[in-house]
């Protein structure tokens, strides 16, 4: 029977919370949680640093698309300059085409008597 109540006298000890097995157990069990924790913050960093390297690398992205963006909008007024210009040249010819042509109307022969000229010979 001295087995049964040395049985009885451990189960106590670890029953009692002054006990030093207690505390061993209780601070075994806190280690644990709080690894536990420790391990689900390390994951939660992973992913927001993955997420943010992966907003990095769009943002670059952008980055690089809004400077193609801008060259490209460069050219196209570059082009568009160079077009009103040449649009300015031909409307100062029309001007002055159609100037000559007020004159030489004036003078009496003009194009039409050139046209007459050529469909005679």
């Amino acid at each position: 029977m001295s087995n049964g109540s040395e049985a009885d006298s451990s189960d106590r000890a670890v029953d009692d919370d002054a006990s030093p097995v207690a505390r061993l157990r209780r601070a075994e069990l806190r280690v644990a949680h709080l690894e536990g924790q420790v391990e689900a913050l390390q994951a939660q960093i992973a992913a927001l640093e993955a997420a943010d390297e992966h907003r990095r690398t769009e943002l670059a992205g952008a980055r690089d698309e809004v400077a193609e963006a801008e060259a490209a909008a460069r050219e196209a007024r570059a082009r568009a300059d160079e077009r009103r210009e040449f649009i300015d040249e031909l409307r100062e010819q029309l001007r002055d085409a159609r100037a000559a042509g007020s004159a030489s109307q004036a003078d009496g022969g003009g194009v039409r008597g050139w046209r007459a000229r050529r469909n005679r010979s």
